[in-house]
């Protein structure tokens, strides 16, 4: 076998049994069928296969991340050469440690995962790796509207991080009623807003992103995105206002998130439709106000707040009109200027 050779067959080892044999423990509550976590003292990885090779990332390092290769030049043998790579995995090609490993680990992934297969544990882990908003991204505040001192604010607090390298945002999505009030915990995906980036996380399920609330709360918004939510409370001011973000059309789940979220309100609260002005929005403004009679709360009042223009969303209200977010801030939702 030739170098090259060599390095492409180290990468299609199972990085689990290599990361078991340097004291490394599978979490089986945590694993998944698409990816392991594994344990050793307080380092923690997730290990998964792509394209017919073994990669990982730690979930405490994130610059801790990559195949069977980095692996032992990150966390084996920290800063070590190439040659010395080769000497530490050659004994795990073929038979020998490499099988008795395997035998022991039970419920390792040895097959091709399929990488559109909920993978919860791994999503939580790559949600944990993003950081908050502490400075202004230019994203957000020069190309989107969003001002600096809504983000900071309670009411977005632990609600939006950020991809620093990227210079994109990630809003998680929660699956039980629950974390809607403590967001640290059960991430079921995130959307992630960019220049040129609109998507989900890959492995992730669509729950609800929402922003805090408060119990003198009296409008409850749900928006297609989470950027167009954000877009919603900049235009028509946060006090009294809570917004969720669909990320899209509603799939199955999502009506009993909503049912939940409108059980929470006070008495006499708005629930309001803030989806796009277009095709798509028209559906989801049915299927909200359906949702709204199907709770069975007379006190409630459905209210369709979309914006005026045809073919608009709320970002493109905020970043276009200045004017249209002082007329508007304070006023209830309906009203136009």
């Amino acid at each position: 076998m030739d170098r090259d050779s060599e390095l492409d067959a180290f990468k299609a080892l199972n990085l689990s049994v290599i990361a078991s044999a340097h004291g490394y423990e599978v979490d089986n509550k945590k694993s998944t069928r698409a990816s392991v976590l594994m344990r050793s003292g307080a380092d923690k990885i997730v290990i998964s296969q792509r394209g017919g090779r073994f990669v990982y990332f730690s979930v405490n390092d994130p610059a801790s991340a990559g195949t069977v290769i980095d692996f032992a030049q990150r966390v084996i043998e920290p800063g070590c050469s190439l040659g010395r790579v080769r000497q530490i995995l050659r004994p795990f090609l073929g038979a020998g440690p490499a099988a008795a490993f395997d035998r022991r680990l039970a419920g390792i992934p040895q097959a091709e995962n399929n990488a559109s297969e909920p993978d919860p544990m791994a999503v939580e882990a790559r949600y944990a790796r993003f950081a908050p908003i502490e400075a202004s991204p230019a994203y957000l505040c020069e190309e989107r509207a969003i001002p600096m001192s809504l983000l900071r604010g309670e009411r977005l607090r632990g609600r939006v991080r950020c991809c620093p390298r990227r210079g994109s945002i990630v809003l998680p999505h929660w699956g039980t009623a629950d974390a809607f009030d403590s967001p640290e915990h059960a991430v079921t995906g995130y959307e992630i807003k960019g220049r040129g980036v609109n998507l989900f996380s890959k492995g992730g399920k669509k729950g609800l992103w929402t922003s805090a609330g408060t119990p003198e709360d009296k409008v409850l918004a749900f928006a297609e995105s989470g950027l167009d939510a954000l877009s919603y409370l900049a235009v028509r001011g946060e006090e009294g206002v809570r917004v969720a973000s669909l990320s899209g059309q509603m799939n199955a789940a999502q009506p009993k998130l909503i049912r939940t979220a409108i059980g929470e309100m006070k008495e006499g609260a708005q629930i309001v439709s803030a989806f796009d002005n277009d095709i798509a929005g028209d559906a989801l403004t049915a299927k909200l106000e359906e949702i709204v009679n199907a709770v069975g709360r007379v006190d409630l009042l459905f209210v369709d707040d979309r914006p005026q223009i045809r073919g608009y969303d709320w970002n493109r209200v905020a970043v276009e009109s200045t004017s249209f977010n002082q007329a508007m801030r304070g006023k209830a939702p309906g009203m136009r200027p």
